[in-house]
């Protein structure tokens, strides 16, 4: 394994020495240097197995570490959620309840409202009803004394040409009493033989 390990170690210096020689800048230039040697380890992908055929040289391979203690989460603060989350489902369910409550008085008073406001419907059919029956009765009670003022004129009427003949039978009777006055004046003045 640590054969393998120099061997790879060897081939990135190499490459990395035939990069600065393109460049322009010297191979050697880092090779003794232990930071230089930590840097080229640190892009070495410990995650797969070694084997005969190593993964591309150009790709940078992902390093997986375990989490240290001092970047996990306290358990306190897990518990301190998890009261937190209970607290609000809580919190929830009691909303929702007063929400059920206050539904099933609104509810309530509603259908209070609407009997009332049925009677009241029915209060005012049956004002409607009367109010139509006494219309009908008030008028056929005006059709009768148009009829009975019709009737009275017409017997006015009658009685008017009934004093009217009577006035003419009158004047007459008055005449002719005259006529019989003045012919019973006439006789008396007569002398007697």
């Amino acid at each position: 394994m640590e054969a393998e390990e120099i061997y790879m170690n060897r081939e990135v210096k190499m490459q990395a020495a035939a990069f600065k020689e393109k460049r322009g800048a010297p191979a050697n230039k880092g090779a003794g240097d232990p930071n230089y040697e930590n840097i080229v380890l640190n892009f070495r992908n410990r995650d797969q197995p070694k084997s005969a055929h190593s993964s591309p040289k150009n790709q940078v391979p992902s390093r997986s570490r375990p989490l240290s203690k001092s970047s996990q989460v306290p358990h306190w603060l897990h518990t301190a959620l998890l009261s937190l989350y209970i607290l609000l489902t809580l919190v929830c369910i009691i909303l929702l309840a007063l929400i059920l409550v206050k539904n099933l008085e609104t509810s309530q008073e509603l259908l209070h409202l609407k009997r009332e406001l049925s009677n009241v419907s029915l209060l005012v059919q049956q004002c409607q009803e009367e109010q139509k029956l006494s219309r009908e009765d008030i008028l056929k009670n005006i059709i009768a004394v148009k009829k009975n003022i019709s009737m009275v004129q017409d017997k006015v009427q009658h009685m008017n040409d009934n004093l009217k003949d009577l006035s003419k039978a009158v004047s007459n009777i008055t005449t002719n009493v005259k006529k019989i006055f003045g012919e019973l004046e006439k006789q008396a003045n007569k002398p007697t033989p």
